[in-house]
């Protein structure tokens, strides 16, 4: 994860992003810690490395064909936007 001294230039922010959605995709809570740093937020709650990647785990777990399609993106370094799109099957 890139550090304050190395800001994410506009045009890396919206490639990190999708690289970060397929890391999601593919489930490879391995590699998290290239995008997820160890404070982490979730909904303005602390969760940290460890609790984030046993959020997915879960969600993995209860919705088995969970996919995350990315619909929208707007990158401003330092922020970032998206709507996704997720879809189970019933």
């Amino acid at each position: 994860m890139p550090d304050e001294a190395t800001a994410l230039t506009a045009p890396d922010l919206p490639a990190l992003y999708r690289r970060y959605i397929g890391c999601l995709n593919r489930r490879d809570l391995a590699g998290l810690g290239e995008f997820v740093d160890d404070d982490v937020r979730h909904n303005d709650r602390p969760l940290g490395l460890a609790g984030y990647r046993d959020m997915l785990e879960r969600d993995f777990r209860e919705i088995p064909d969970l996919r995350f399609d990315l619909r929208l993106l707007v990158c401003e370094p330092p922020c970032v936007a998206s709507r996704l799109h997720f879809e189970a099957q019933l």
